[in-house]
């Protein structure tokens, strides 16, 4: 447990109620952007967060302080984000009209396809439309793999402190990494934005290089 966190965490644990305030204090602002990278959406976000904290304080008695506060709040904040991916994912699929009746009813219209540069709808994509469909090739990923994009290319931590989440091996996240850059590249083309070219590069794009695979 780091030391500037375990004179409170016992202090909580001792009934000083008031002392989690102060390890809220700390810890909300990189839940929050730990979260909100994961679920893309700042209601949704504040909500993980809050409910986060509460189930923290209620098994504070749990906590045996093997890995550092900072890294407990954060995956169970990690679990809470997940779940809801996975009922918002539920809610997507219900909504989406099939492949099939997309095709019949192209089929259908009577008019020819519009050949001009002004009617491909991702000609005219805007930063805005960017974030959208980076996070849209995000969600497409799978939850280990978009996990140690977030930890490492977002928050910038070290594979050692994500293991230390996950469970997993260095050596595993590295390769995890290294393959979920290729899929989100390939995720992107696929919705038509080219990621070869500068122009694409946003701020919220993972800055690492596939060369850290090697590192």
């Amino acid at each position: 447990m780091q030391d500037e966190d375990r004179g409170i965490v016992d202090a909580v644990r001792a009934g000083d109620v008031d002392a989690f305030r102060i390890l809220v204090h700390r810890h909300q602002d990189r839940l929050f952007g730990v979260v909100f990278k994961l679920v893309s959406e700042p209601v949704a976000a504040e909500e993980i967060v809050q409910d986060t904290f509460v189930k923290a304080y209620a098994n504070l008695a749990s906590f045996r302080g093997e890995a550092r506060f900072g890294t407990w709040l954060v995956q169970i904040g990690i679990h809470a984000a997940r779940d809801h991916l996975r009922r918002m994912k539920r809610t997507r699929e219900q909504r989406i009209v099939s492949l099939d009746t997309l095709r019949a009813l192209r089929s259908q219209q009577a008019d020819p396809p519009d050949p001009r540069p002004a009617a491909n709808p991702f000609a005219q994509l805007g930063e805005s439309e960017q974030r959208d469909l980076l996070q849209e090739a995000m969600e497409s990923l799978p939850a280990d793999y978009r996990l140690v994009l977030v930890l490492k290319h977002y928050e910038e931590w070290p594979y050692e402190r994500i293991a230390e989440l996950t469970g997993d091996t260095v050596g595993t996240l590295k390769v995890r990494a290294h393959r979920g850059r290729q899929l989100l590249k390939a995720k992107l083309t696929e919705l038509g934005w080219e990621t070869s070219g500068p122009s694409t590069h946003s701020p919220t794009t993972p800055a690492k290089s596939d060369e850290e695979i090697s590192s």
